[in-house]
């Protein structure tokens, strides 16, 4: 029987290559241990911290919270985990990439091992070359603040299918999301934490296959995405199985920044301008 998700990621191999990404952080350890402390006893903390969650007694300390100006002058508020939580979610995220990266499309670049702008850009200059050079360019709206928990993590948990991983995975979720109202669902994700992005791409991958399965070619990075069509009647239907397709996954299209457009240089993804037809 192969050993859970937990005691992989917290096998002493797998902690060392985690600690050898984090270690340049000046980030505290926690609430009550500040970086140079955690340096004149490290292996010590590291230890304990590795010890609490096979046992069942890790707790995620309070998020730090940061407010950031955008451009359009409204804030936004980012989370930043303390240097334990970081250790052991990157712990998980060595070995829940790899399970995750044999199921992602591979239209999807965003938040992915040895993928990036570039292949992305690639790909969208690959099918504009071949005559799908009218565009679905889109944007789903606040997704991070948005994304129901509920539904989050019902996919987690056939994902992950370990009952000890999803109580940590449960307990972090928590940690970000809120209720719009008194009586709303639990919604959002904390931006900023190590497993957000593949907990996106997890949660995104359903509607990766919707769009592959109806023919749609598309190129996604994280929540922005373009659809691909020959004529501006199929990108208009594309649009309208996309939002209704994000609507079932409790998701909406930005009207602000969504539109149907003809590829051209003036047209920009991922900051790169695009091809003239």
């Amino acid at each position: 029987m192969a050993d859970s998700i937990l005691i992989q990621a917290m096998a002493p191999d797998v902690i060392n290559q985690s600690w050898r990404r984090l270690r340049n952080e000046h980030t505290p350890w926690s609430l009550t241990v500040t970086r140079d402390q955690l340096q004149q006893h490290l292996l010590k903390h590291i230890l304990e911290c590795r010890e609490q969650v096979l046992q069942g007694k890790y707790r995620p300390s309070a998020l730090r919270q940061f407010p950031m100006l955008k451009p359009d002058g409204k804030k936004r508020v980012l989370s930043a985990q303390f240097l334990r939580d970081k250790l052991v979610q990157r712990s998980l995220l060595t070995v829940l990439e790899p399970k995750a990266e044999a199921i992602f499309h591979e239209d999807s670049f965003g938040y992915r091992p040895r993928r990036g702008v570039d292949l992305a850009i690639k790909k969208v200059y690959e099918r504009i070359r071949v005559g799908q050079h009218w565009l679905v360019d889109a944007d789903i709206k606040k997704f991070f603040d948005t994304i129901p928990y509920k539904q989050l993590m019902k996919v987690l948990k056939a994902f992950i299918n370990d009952s000890s991983t999803m109580k940590l995975v449960e307990m972090w979720l928590k940690q970000g999301a809120h209720c719009s109202s008194l009586l709303g669902q639990r919604r959002g994700i904390s931006q900023g934490a190590i497993l957000s992005p593949i907990f996106c791409n997890i949660y995104l991958n359903q509607f990766d296959t919707r769009l592959s399965n109806a023919n749609i070619p598309f190129v996604r990075f994280a929540d922005d995405f373009l659809l691909f069509a020959t004529n501006k009647s199929d990108a208009e239907k594309a649009k309208g199985y996309a939002q209704k397709q994000l609507e079932a996954l409790g998701l909406e299209l930005h009207p602000d920044k969504t539109r149907i457009v003809k590829s051209s240089p003036a047209v920009k993804f991922l900051g790169r301008p695009l091809l003239k037809v």
